[in-house]
C-alpha cells in the first residue's frame, strides 16, 4: 500500500494470487480474496493479517460494508457470503439459487437466474447490497438477507463495476454503461460505449463522472450531461483502473503489475455542477452524507454551511438542495429565510419536499393557514403514493400550529385507512409526549400521567427514512422513544405523589426494555437517580418489602432484596461506582441494611466476585450482623457464602491456567476468607506458594488443610517439591540451610535431600552419598535407627551401592578404568562388610587396577561365601576374561547359567534369560560366517598354508582361532553381530590374481594335494608361488588364482565360475595384475603394448576389480608406483584410456548387468581370445547372464546365444545395428564381435532437439494430416512387445516396406544394388549376399523405441545396474543379508511399459512427435522370405556391407506406414 502524496510506501500485505481487493471507508482494513480461496483481510497500517479463512473455488470481488465491520464475497458459481470482521465467522447467505422476487412489499416471482455471481457492493448506507450475475442484477436486504428487487439485464459483464450513488446503481453490461434506479428498476441513463471482455469502469464517491479503460485509454463522462469529459492515453495496456473517493486520483494498474497515479484536477472545471450530491432521499428529502450527518445531530448551522457552499449561484442551485437548507433553518428559526428558500425551489422544480419546507418555515412565523395550504398544494399537484405521507406531514403541522386535539384526530384518521401504519402511531405517540409534557408545566399532573399513557400504548416500534426525513423537518427526537415516554410517566406518577405506581413504572421500563435501557449511560444514570429517589420515599415501603425468589439463586426460600433495590443497585454499579460508594448513597433508604448489602452483593456477583466477597463480609461483620444468623437471612448467607467460594475458586482455576500466579493467590485466599475455610482451596493456594518458591507459605497452608481435613494433601509432598526445586538451580548444602528455619525435623529434611537427589546420574548419587554420611555423622545413632528410619538407612545403602557399581561396569565396558575404579570404591564404601556383594565390588576395583590375581582371588571368595549364588562366578568370568584365560571364562560362565537354572530365587531364574549361552554365540558365528563368505569364490588358497580350502575349510580355519574364543567370552548378554562381521570380513578378506595363461599353469587336479609353496620349480609355479608370498606378505590370508582355483572337469563349477567371476574380482580386497612380457625398469607405454591388455578375459578383471596394483615380470610395481590402487594412478588411467579408447570415467562407471551395452560390446570388440567361445563366455559376468552353458566347440554360436539373451532380457535393438556376416545361430545377430567396434548412431533415426520439435509439431497441427491416423498408429506402436527371441527364432517387431527388383550396378568399389522405391525414393544397397537374386525384399525400420522417445530405456545405466552389489568378504557394509540373491536365468520376452492414460493433449503431443521423428533418416534393414515348409512366413535377414540409409518420403501417407507394422519371424 503506497501514499499517493509522494508514493512512499506505507505496508506491506502478503497473499498469493491475489484477485480482488477492497479498503474499508474507516481506513482500517484492506480485503483481498485470491484465485485459490484464500480470504485475506490486513490491518491497513501495519500490514498484518487479521482474517484469513480457505474457500472452496477462488475469489472474484469483494466490498466492505460503510461501517467497515463486515464485508461481502463472490465466488463464480457460488452464493454471495457475508462475514464478520470482528467474530471472522459468517452471518448471511445471499441465496441465488432461490426464484427472484421483485421489490418489497411485491409478491411477484420471477423464474430462477443463472447463479454465476460476479460481483457484490454495499449501498452507501450500508442497509442494502447489489449483486450481479449472469443477466440479472439484485438488491438484498444487508440486515437479514431478504432479496429486495432483481431485475434482468441483457449481457451483463464480466466485471461489471457495481457502483451506488443517490439511489441509483451504475454498472456496465454489453456494449454499454448503464444506471438504475436501486428502487424501481428503471433505467435512468445509458452511455452507448464500446466496451471489451477487459474493460474497467470506476466512479468518484459522489458519481460526478464515470471513467472505463478500454486498451491503452480511459475515459471520462459526465454524469449529468451524459458528454465526454476527457481521453487519457497510456503506454501500456490497461489492466485495472480505480478513482480516488474525492475524484482529484485516478491510478492505472497494468498487466505487467506496474501502477501509474494520475491527478485529475485539470478537468474538474469542466463539471458543471459540483454541488453535493444527494446520496439520502426517502421519502421526500435528498441531501448529500456529509449534511445529514450534521442535520441528525444537530449541528444545523454546519449544515447550513455545507448546503449554502453547494449552492453557489441561483441558476446552478438544486431545487433538493435549497428545499433541504429551507428545512434547516426553519430548524435554526430562520423563518423567512427558510420561506425564501422554499419558494426558490419550488420556482425551480415543484416538489413534495419544497412545499413540506414552506409549509414548516409558515408555521414557524405564525402563518398557519397559508402552512395549511402549502400541504394542500403538495398534497393536490404530486403522485397518490406520496399523498398519505403528506397528510401525515400537514397533521404535523397542525400540531405544530397549536390544534393538539385536531392533530391527534387527524392522525387516528390516517391510522384507519392506512394499512402499513406503524409510524402514525409513532408520530402520535410523540404528539401526546409533548401534550403531557405542556401539561406538567401547568402542574396538572393527573392528566399529564393519562397523556403518556396514551403515547406508552400507541408506542410502536418503527424504523425508517420516513420516520427519519420527520425527525429532520421538526426536531422530533425517536431516539429510545419508549423510554422517554416511560421516563416522563414516572416522573408524572412521582410527581403525582403516586410514589408506588412510580416505582412499580421503573420496574415495567427496566423489565420490558432491559437492553436499551442499560445501553445508555444517561439512560442507566436516571434509572439509579430515579430508583434512589423512590426508595427513599416511605409512600413506596409497600413496594419495598416485596421480596420475590430471586432466579439467580438455587437456594429456595431464602429471603431476597426487592425488585426495585436490585434495580437501584444494577444502575448504581453499571455506572462505574464502587460497592462503598453505592451504601453510602443509600444511607437513607427506609429498606432494612442488611437488604441493600444484599442487593449490592448479588449485582457484584454476576462479574466482579471478589468485590462481591469484600462486601459480604463487611455486611456479616458489620453493623447489619446481628440481622445474619436470623431465620431466612442466614439460609441467604449460607448459600451466598458456598456459591461465591465455588468461584472464586473457579477463577483461581483459570488464573493458575494462564500461569497468573499472582491472581490465583488473590482468588484463592478470597475463598478462604469466607468462613469457614475449605481444605482443598488451602492446598491449592499451597501449590501456588511452591510455584511462586514461597516454601514457608505453602508449608503453612499444607498443614492447615491436614488440620481441617487429615487425610488431604500433606506437608510431606510440599517438602519434596521443595527439595526438587531447590536441587534444580542450587547444591543440596545450600538448600540444607536454607531449610533451618522450617518447624520440620532435621532428619526429615535430610531424608528428603538424599532422595531428591538425582539417583540416576552419577553426579546424583555421589552427591547423595556425601549427604547421607554428613547425616550419619551429624545425628546420634538412636536417632537413624529408631522405628521405621533404620528400614530406610539400609535400604538407601543398597540402592546406592548397586547403582554406583552398574555405573562402574558401565566405564570398564567402556575402558574409562579410572572412572569405574572410582565408582568401585565408593560403592564400597556405604555397602555393608562381610557380604558376598562386598567381594564382588573388591574383586572388579582390583579388575579396575589390572591386578588379576587380586580380581580372582576376591571372586573365589564371593564363591566360598554363597556357593549356590552365580554371581561370584560372575566376578570369576570377568576377571578370567580379562586376564585372557578366554577358554576358562567360557567354561565359568556356563557355570554361573547353571546355578542360575538351579537357583531357588524367581528373580535369579527370570534374569537366566538375559543372558546368551556360549554355544547360541558360536552358532550364531558360524552363520555370521557362511553369509560372508557367500559372495567369495568357492576355493581359496591359504598363504600361509599355500593349501586350498573350501568353504566347509575356511568355517573350521577362522572357528578354531583365537579371536573366536575371546568373542564368544566376552558376548555374555548380547551377541555383538557387527563386530563378529568385522573380524569374519577381515579374516576372509582376499586377493584375486588377473594374468595371461601360459602354458603349464598348475591346475586345480595338480595343487588340491600339495602346498602351492612345494610345487616344482617353474616359470608359471613361481608365478603362483610369488603371487601368494606378495599377498600373505600384505597381511591377506587368502588368494585365489583362476588356473587352480577352479576344476574345470567339473561341468557345474566352471560355469558358476564363468558366470560369477566377475562378482568375484568386484568383492576381492584387491587384484594383482601379473604383466607378462614388461620387464623392469618399466617405461609408460608398456602396459598399453602387454599382451595383457589384448586379452577379453582380463578387460574384464580390469572393470570389475576395486583396488588394482600392476607388477611386471619380475614382480617389482609397474613404474615404481608406490600408490595403494593403481587404478586411480593418472599414468595408469592414462595407459587404459589409450589401449581401450574409452574415458576413465566411462571404464569406473561399467557394472554387471544389463545396462551400457553398446559400451560394453565396443570394448570387447578390440580384445581377442584363444578360443572362439570364450568372445561369449567372457562377457557372461559383466552382462550378468546366467543360464548359458559353456559348450566348447560350438563356435561362433557361443556369441549369439549370449546376444540374444541379452537382447530378450533388455529389449535394447541397437544390437541389430551392424553391417558384416550373419550368425548361424540367427540371421539378425552378427557371426563375430568386431562388428561392435563401429557406432551404432549410425543406423539410429537422429535425435531432435527440443526447440526444433515444438516447432515441427506446431507444423504438423495446422497441416493437412489426420490426427486420427496419428493417434492410431502411436497406439499401435506402443502395444508392440521388445523384440525377443524363443530357441533360435526371433519376433522382431517393425515397420516393413517391400522392395521392388533391385538392379545391380558396378563402382569402383564393388558391385552395388539401387532400386527406386515408392516409399524411399532413390535407396543404394551393398552386400555381398547378391540381393538382386533373392525375391521379395524388404526394408524394415525396428528403431520403435527411438520413433516412440524411449531411448533412454537402454542408454546409461539399466535398473539391474543400480541394484546394490552383494557383500563379500571385502565389503565395508554392516549388513548381511540372510538370505542368498537369486539371479533369473530364463530369458523373457520384454513387454513395454503399458500406455499410459495421459489427457488427450498429451497423447496428441505424442502422436505428433512420433510423425516427426517417421520422417528422420534410419539404417534400415534388409530381409527376405525364408524358404519353409511351415504355413508361418518366416524372413531372414540379409547383411548388408554398408550402412542403408534410407528416409520415408513426405508424400507417404500415414495409413500406409500403419498397415505395414507388423512383427517379423526371423530366422
Amino acid at each position: 500500500m503506497w501514499r499517493v502524496e509522494d508514493g512512499k510506501q506505507m505496508a506491506n500485505m502478503k497473499g498469493y494470487g491475489v484477485q480482488c481487493l477492497a479498503a474499508s471507508q474507516d481506513g482500517r482494513w484492506i480485503a483481498g480474496g485470491t484465485s485459490f480461496g484464500d480470504v485475506l483481510v490486513w490491518d491497513a497500517k501495519t500490514g498484518e493479517s487479521v482474517f484469513s479463512r480457505k474457500e472452496d473455488g477462488w475469489i472474484k470481488g469483494v466490498d466492505f460494508s460503510p461501517d467497515s465491520t463486515r464485508f461481502v464475497l463472490t465466488k463464480p458459481r457460488k452464493d454471495a457470503t457475508v462475514w464478520d470482521i470482528a467474530t471472522c465467522k459468517q452471518v448471511l447467505t445471499l441465496d441465488h439459487s432461490a426464484p427472484n422476487g421483485t421489490t418489497t412489499g411485491s409478491h411477484t416471482t420471477l423464474p430462477a437466474i443463472p447463479t454465476r455471481v460476479t460481483a457484490a457492493k454495499y449501498s452507501p448506507q450500508g442497509d442494502r447490497i447489489a449483486t450481479a450475475t449472469g443477466d440479472s442484477v439484485r438488491i438484498w436486504d444487508s440486515n437479514d438477507g431478504r432479496l429486495l428487487f432483481s431485475a434482468r439485464v441483457r449481457r451483463m459483464s464480466e466485471d461489471p463495476g457495481h457502483f451506488w450513488f443517490n439511489n441509483h446503481l451504475t454498472f456496465a453490461a454489453g456494449d454499454r454503461i448503464r444506471q438504475i434506479n436501486a428502487s424501481t428498476g428503471s433505467t435512468i441513463f445509458e452511455l452507448p460505449i464500446p466496451l471489451r471482455h477487459d474493460s474497467c469502469i470506476a466512479l468518484p464517491r459522489y458519481g460526478e463522472f464515470i471513467a472505463y479503460s478500454t486498451n491503452r485509454t480511459v475515459t471520462l463522462w459526465d454524469t449529468s450531461t451524459y458528454t465526454q469529459l476527457s481521453l487519457i492515453q497510456h503506454p501500456q495496456d490497461i489492466h485495472s483502473i480505480a478513482v480516488s473517493p474525492d475524484g482529484q486520483f485516478l491510478a492505472i494498474g497494468e498487466k505487467c503489475g506496474k501502477i501509474t497515479i494520475k491527478k485529475l484536477s485539470h478537468i474538474a472545471y469542466q463539471i458543471p455542477i459540483t454541488c453535493l450530491y444527494p446520496s439520502f432521499q426517502e421519502p421526500v428529502i435528498q441531501i448529500d452524507d456529509a449534511a445529514l450527518n450534521l442535520w441528525r445531530h444537530d449541528q444545523l448551522a454546519d449544515s447550513e454551511a455545507l448546503l449554502t457552499a453547494a449552492i453557489p449561484t441561483p441558476q446552478r442551485s438544486s431545487h433538493h438542495a435549497l428545499a433541504s437548507r429551507a428545512l434547516v433553518r426553519a430548524r435554526l428559526q430562520l423563518w423567512n429565510a427558510a420561506v425564501d428558500d422554499a419558494e426558490k425551489s419550488i420556482k425551480i422544480r415543484p416538489s413534495i419536499i419544497g412545499h413540506i419546507a414552506k409549509s414548516v418555515a409558515l408555521v414557524g412565523k405564525g402563518e398557519k393557514h397559508k402552512a395549511y395550504r402549502a400541504c394542500d398544494i403538495a398534497f393536490d399537484h404530486f403522485h397518490p403514493s406520496r399523498s398519505r405521507f403528506v397528510l401525515l406531514i400537514k397533521a404535523i403541522i397542525v400540531f405544530m400550529a397549536g390544534e393538539y386535539e385536531d392533530a391527534i384526530s387527524r392522525v387516528d384518521d390516517l391510522i384507519a385507512m392506512v394499512c402499513d401504519n406503524s409510524i402514525c402511531y409513532v408520530v402520535q405517540a410523540y404528539m401526546h409526549l409533548l401534550l403531557g409534557n405542556l401539561r406538567m408545566e401547568s402542574r396538572d399532573h393527573e392528566s399529564a400521567i393519562r397523556s403518556f399513557e396514551h403515547a406508552r400504548v400507541r408506542m410502536r416500534p418503527h424504523t425508517s427514512q420516513a420516520l427519519l426525513a420527520v425527525s429532520l423537518m421538526t426536531g422530533w427526537k425517536f431516539d429510545n422513544f419508549g423510554i422517554t415516554i416511560r421516563q416522563h410517566l414516572c416522573k408524572a406518577q412521582y410527581a403525582a405523589g403516586h410514589a408506588k405506581q412510580a416505582g412499580e413504572s421503573l420496574l415495567n421500563m427496566t423489565h420490558l426494555l432491559n437492553e436499551e435501557v442499560y445501553i445508555c449511560k444517561d439512560i442507566t444514570q436516571w434509572v439509579s437517580d430515579f430508583a434512589q429517589q423512590c426508595l427513599a420515599t416511605p409512600e413506596s415501603s409497600e413496594l419495598i418489602q416485596r421480596c420475590p425468589t430471586n432466579p439467580q439463586s438455587d437456594n429456595d426460600g431464602a429471603s431476597r432484596p426487592s425488585p426495585l433495590l436490585i434495580e437501584w443497585a444494577k444502575a448504581t454499579l453499571m455506572m462505574n461506582r464502587s460497592w462503598t460508594d453505592a451504601l453510602t448513597a443509600s444511607v437513607d433508604f427506609i429498606t432494612p441494611r442488611f437488604m441493600t448489602y444484599q442487593a449490592i452483593c448479588e449485582r457484584l456477583e454476576v462479574d466482579h466476585i471478589l468485590d462481591a466477597s469484600k462486601c459480604f463480609l463487611q455486611g456479616v461483620n458489620g453493623s447489619a450482623s446481628e440481622t445474619t444468623t436470623r431465620g431466612e437471612q442466614a439460609e441467604w448467607v449460607f448459600a451466598f457464602r458456598q456459591r461465591a467460594a465455588e468461584k472464586l475458586e473457579h477463577l483461581g482455576d483459570l488464573a493458575v491456567d494462564a500461569q497468573q500466579l499472582d491472581d490465583a493467590i488473590t482468588q484463592y485466599s478470597a475463598a478462604l476468607s469466607l468462613d469457614p475455610p475449605i481444605p482443598h482451596i488451602f492446598i491449592k493456594r499451597s501449590k501456588v506458594y511452591m510455584a511462586k518458591r514461597l516454601w514457608k507459605e505453602a508449608l503453612d497452608d499444607a498443614k492447615q488443610a491436614i488440620t481441617l481435613d487429615p487425610s488431604s494433601w500433606g506437608y510431606e509432598k510440599v517438602l519434596m517439591e521443595w527439595t526438587k526445586a531447590n536441587l534444580m538451580n542450587g547444591f543440596w548444602k545450600d538448600a540444607l540451610s536454607a531449610a533451618r528455619d522450617f518447624k520440620v525435623p532435621k532428619l526429615t529434611i535430610y531424608r528428603n535431600l538424599c532422595e531428591g537427589l538425582e539417583l540416576e546420574t552419577v553426579e546424583g548419587i555421589m552427591d547423595a552419598i556425601e549427604c547421607f554420611h554428613q547425616m550419619a555423622s551429624e545425628l546420634t545413632e538412636e536417632t537413624i535407627t529408631r522405628g521405621e528410619q533404620v528400614e530406610w538407612f539400609l535400604d538407601f545403602r543398597y540402592r546406592c551401592s548397586d547403582k554406583l557399581e552398574l555405573f562402574g561396569d558401565a566405564a570398564m565396558d567402556s575402558q574409562r578404568h579410572d572412572e569405574a575404579l572410582k565408582y568401585y570404591l565408593t560403592a564400597l564404601s556405604i555397602h555393608p562388610t562381610n557380604t558376598q556383594r562386598f567381594f564382588i565390588l573388591q574383586s572388579k576395583v582390583g579388575m579396575t587396577k589390572g591386578l588379576w590375581k587380586d580380581a580372582l582371588d576376591h571372586a573365589y571368595e564371593a564363591i566360598a561365601f554363597d556357593p549356590a549364588s552365580p554371581w561370584g562366578y560372575e566376578a570369576e568370568r570377568a576377571a578370567l576374561h580379562g586376564a585372557g584365560r578366554y577358554d576358562e571364562a567360557i567354561q565359568t560362565f556356563e557355570t554361573m547359567l547353571s546355578k542360575m537354572a538351579q537357583s531357588p530365587d524367581p528373580q535369579i531364574c527370570e534374569r537366566r534369560g538375559q543372558y546368551v549361552t556360549p554355544s547360541t554365540t558360536r552358532v550364531t558365528i558360524r552363520k555370521i560366517v557362511q553369509r560372508t563368505m557367500r559372495q567369495s569364490p568357492c576355493v581359496l588358497i591359504n598363504t600361509t598354508t599355500g593349501r586350498l580350502y573350501n568353504k566347509t575349510e575356511q568355517t573350521t580355519a577362522f572357528m578354531s582361532l583365537p579371536i573366536v574364543s575371546e568373542l564368544v567370552s566376552s558376548m555374555t548378554t548380547r551377541i555383538d553381530r557387527g563386530r563378529i562381521k568385522r573380524e569374519a570380513r577381515k579374516f576372509f578378506q582376499y586377493v584375486m590374481l588377473s594374468h595371461k595363461w601360459e602354458e603349464n599353469e598348475p591346475l586345480f587336479q595338480q595343487v588340491i594335494h600339495v602346498a602351492v609353496y612345494d610345487l616344482d620349480q617353474s616359470p608359471t609355479h613361481d608365478k603362483l608361488q610369488m603371487f601368494c608370498r606378495i599377498v600373505r606378505d600384505a597381511g591377506f590370508n587368502w588368494a585365489w588364482s583362476d588356473t587352480c582355483c577352479i576344476n574345470k572337469e567339473d561341468h557345474f563349477v566352471l560355469q558358476e565360475a564363468l558366470v560369477a567371476m566377475f562378482k568375484w574380482y568386484r568383492g576381492s580386497v584387491m587384484t594383482i595384475v601379473y604383466l607378462q612380457g614388461v620387464r623392469s625398469p618399466a617405461t609408460l607405454g608398456d602396459l598399453v603394448r602387454s599382451i595383457w591388455n589384448t586379452r577379453a578375459w582380463t578387460l574384464r578383471e580390469y572393470v570389475a576389480a576395486k583396488v588394482i596394483r600392476f607388477y611386471t615380470e619380475d614382480w617389482t610395481p609397474y613404474l615404481n608406483l608406490d600408490t595403494p590402487n593403481h587404478k586411480e594412478s593418472p599414468e595408469i588411467i592414462s595407459e587404459m584410456e589409450q589401449a581401450t579408447g574409452v574415458s576413465a570415467q566411462q571404464l569406473t562407471a561399467l557394472r554387471s548387468g544389463l545396462g551400457n551395452i553398446r559400451e560394453k560390446l565396443h570394448l570387447a570388440s578390440t580384445r581377442h581370445t584363444t578360443l572362439v567361445e570364450d568372445v561369449a563366455y567372457s562377457l557372461l559376468g559383466i552382462f550378468s547372464v546366467v543360464g548359458i552353458p559353456a559348450i566348447y566347440g560350438e563356435g561362433e554360436g557361443a556369441l549369439g546365444r549370449l546376444l540374444a539373451h541379452i537382447l530378450a532380457g533388455s529389449g535394447d535393438a541397437s544390437i541389430l545395428a551392424w553391417t558384416g556376416q550373419s550368425s548361424t545361430f540367427n540371421s539378425c545377430l552378427p557371426a563375430y564381435i568386431t562388428v561392435f567396434n563401429r557406432s551404432a548412431m549410425s543406423h539410429l533415426p537422429r535425435p531432435i532437439e527440443n526447440a526444433e520439435m515444438e516447432k515441427i509439431v506446431t507444423r504438423l497441427r495446422t497441416s493437412t494430416l489426420e490426427l486420427d491416423v496419428s493417434l492410431r498408429l502411436y497406439d499401435r506402436l506402443n502395444e508392440l512387445p521388445a523384440s525377443w527371441f524363443a530357441a533360435s527364432r526371433m519376433k522382431l517387431p517393425c515397420i516393413a516396406f517391400k522392395l521392388p527388383p533391385l538392379l545391380p550396378y558396378r563402382t569402383d568399389l564393388g558391385p552395388v544394388y539401387r532400386v527406386e522405391s515408392p516409399v524411399f525414393g532413390k535407396v543404394e544397397i551393398k552386400s555381398k549376399q547378391v540381393p538382386s537374386r533373392l525375391d521379395s525384399l524388404y526394408l524394415v525400420h525396428p528403431w520403435l523405441d527411438a520413433l516412440l522417445g524411449r531411448e533412454e530405456m537402454h542408454s546409461g545405466v539399466s535398473a539391474e545396474d543400480d541394484i546394490a552389489e552383494p557383500s563379500s568378504p571385502n565389503s565395508d557394509d554392516e549388513d548381511l543379508s540372510d538370505e542368498d540373491e537369486e539371479d533369473d536365468s530364463s530369458p523373457k520376452p520384454l513387454s513395454h511399459p503399458a500406455p499410459v492414460d495421459t489427457a488427450p493433449v498429451d497423447r496428441e503431443t505424442h502422436a505428433w512427435q512420433l510423425v516427426a521423428r517417421l520422417r528422420q533418416p534410419f539404417g534400415a534393414l534388409l530381409f527376405t522370405l525364408a524358404p519353409t515348409r511351415r504355413r508361418a512366413v518366416e524372413y531372414r535377414r540379409v547383411a548388408a556391407d554398408s550402412v542403408i540409409t534410407v528416409q520415408i518420403q513426405e508424400n507417404v501417407a500415414l495409413t500406409d506406414v500403419l498397415d505395414n507394422v507388423r512383427t517379423l519371424d526371423v530366422l
